[in-house]
């Protein structure tokens, strides 16, 4: 008897807090054990540090693929490799290819007196058009400038400065030159997006030539031929193409199915995010949002902030909310949590927050921005204090919200995905308060992986289209109209409190 087997697509998805590598179908359906998730370590400090080690990280996502291999015991054909990573990485590379710095990522923020120069030697309103993005530490070019500054020793020796998942794509093949998608391009700050090209102007003020930069394809170019090493390591895969990594915000769009103009994804896991994505390529972008592309055909049109379920979780460890003993679970926990804020009145408390714990993104881009709590009484409890920050991330995303708005056309509705969000029926209610906008939350699990494995499928010609697969929704929120007042007011509240200590 002749074994059958199953095409299936590996997905390495690099986010923020974790790397998830698994199996996905030809309907985008990931498969049930042969899913891997372990936690991607940073270093965080005080002073904005916030990266980690580039070959550390390298070595745990290969045996993370080891592992996953071992598991398909030949009875599946993976017949491509598809990769997306989160925005706004940057690390250098020596002559051969080795790290000279840590990973950067968009979180850290040592480089904020850095961008007062970069504002003031661009033209700032052009910049924001053409490129997509605001002036802010998030994006690669102030960071160069940090660098070039604080580390003037190492500066001759950067040969060329790329994204992580870039690397690791230098570490695996025989050809060193890799280039980037345009889509992992666009969220570094420095692509001309409508041009499709490295922003001349960005890199000849930050004294960038471009060539120390990869060169730029769609995603849809492929990639083979594993060097020596891990053609011997993973023998499966030496003869399988692999997609250029695209940025996780676009996948996690198409894997939940937001792939018009109407439809509004939200996403919070460790942070959050609003998006749309559209083919009007030229869009003018509502202030304090960005655009970035997703190849030739898309442009990604939002907000994002640096606040999320990384919020809730710091809440709950600061406060001792979550607490074990030998008759109560964290699960039952969290479900008693829930439900006293089920029972709670809308901004009853009348606590003012600013949720920047991790600096400001979307809207404001305050590079000086910190948490802030007002309104603290004697009477305010635990609850009160994690109800008023879920709130005020919530007011984040309607801010967002109201500008996308201005641009997008007919009957918009929202589908909420991420591990944060999903599974509180409090908060997803909320939302729909806050938006104004029906709210139908995503049956899928593994949505960035997903998207991931849809735009391999697509580029595969397997798919016609990244619209040829089913998205389930599981629950569906209406807005309330007296509660909408009600959180409209305590916004303009956050907007107020926000003028006085951040304009």
């Amino acid at each position: 008897m002749v074994s059958v087997h199953q095409e299936v697509i590996l997905v390495i998805d690099v986010g923020t807090s974790f790397v998830k590598i698994g199996l996905f179908d030809k309907d985008a359906n990931p498969l049930e054990n042969h899913q891997i998730k372990f936690e991607h370590w940073m270093t965080i400090k005080s002073d904005g540090t916030y990266v980690f080690d580039a070959e550390e990280s390298a070595r745990i996502i290969e045996r993370g693929i080891d592992e996953l291999l071992s598991q398909t015991n030949n009875t599946f054909e993976i017949i491509s490799v598809a990769t997306d990573t989160m925005a706004s990485t940057i690390l250098a590379l020596d002559k051969e290819g080795s790290p000279l710095t840590p990973v950067f990522t968009y979180a850290d923020t040592r480089s904020y007196e850095h961008l007062s120069k970069l504002k003031k030697g661009v033209n700032q309103k052009k910049f924001y058009d053409e490129t997509g993005c605001p002036m802010h530490t998030s994006y690669i070019p102030s960071r160069i400038l940090w660098f070039n500054d604080k580390c003037p020793g190492l500066t001759s020796r950067v040969n060329i400065w790329t994204d992580f998942s870039n690397y690791l794509f230098r570490r695996w093949f025989k050809d060193s030159n890799i280039p980037i998608s345009y889509s992992v391009a666009s969220w570094t700050g420095m692509l001309d997006r409508k041009r499709l090209c490295w922003h001349d102007s960005a890199l000849k003020f930050i004294g960038l030539d471009k060539n120390q930069l990869p060169s730029l394809d769609p995603y849809t170019k492929t990639i083979w031929g594993l060097n020596s090493e891990y053609a011997k390591r993973w023998s499966i895969l030496s003869v399988v193409p692999f997609f250029l990594p695209v940025g996780d915000g676009a996948s996690s769009n198409v894997g939940v199915g937001c792939n018009s103009g109407n439809k509004i994804a939200l996403s919070i896991g460790t942070t959050g995010a609003l998006r749309v994505l559209t083919d009007n390529l030229s869009v003018k972008i509502p202030q304090g949002l960005w655009a970035y592309r997703l190849g030739e055909q898309f442009s990604l049109l939002g907000g994002a902030f640096s606040e999320g379920g990384n919020v809730g979780l710091w809440l709950k460890r600061l406060m001792n909310i979550q607490v074990t003993t030998d008759n109560l679970t964290i699960n039952q926990s969290d479900s008693e949590l829930e439900n006293a804020l089920s029972r709670a009145k809308p901004d009853h408390h009348g606590l003012t927050v600013l949720p920047f714990l991790a600096g400001e993104r979307s809207i404001g881009w305050a590079e000086n921005a910190t948490g802030t709590l007002s309104g603290i009484r004697l009477s305010t409890t635990q609850t009160d204090i994690y109800q008023a920050f879920l709130e005020a991330i919530a007011y984040r995303f309607g801010l967002v919200s109201k500008r996308l708005l201005t641009v997008l056309s007919g009957d918009c509705y929202v589908i909420a995905s991420g591990g944060a969000i999903q599974s509180s029926k409090y908060w997803l209610q909320m939302l729909s308060d806050v938006l104004g906008i029906q709210v139908g939350v995503s049956n899928v699990t593994e949505d960035t992986g997903k998207g991931t494995a849809i735009l391999a499928l697509e580029a595969l010609g397997i798919a016609k289209s990244i619209n040829d697969f089913k998205f389930e929704i599981s629950d569906i929120y209406e807005p309330d109209d007296k509660k909408m007042i009600i959180y409209q007011n305590a916004m303009n509240r956050q907007e107020e409190l926000y003028s006085k200590i951040f304009t």
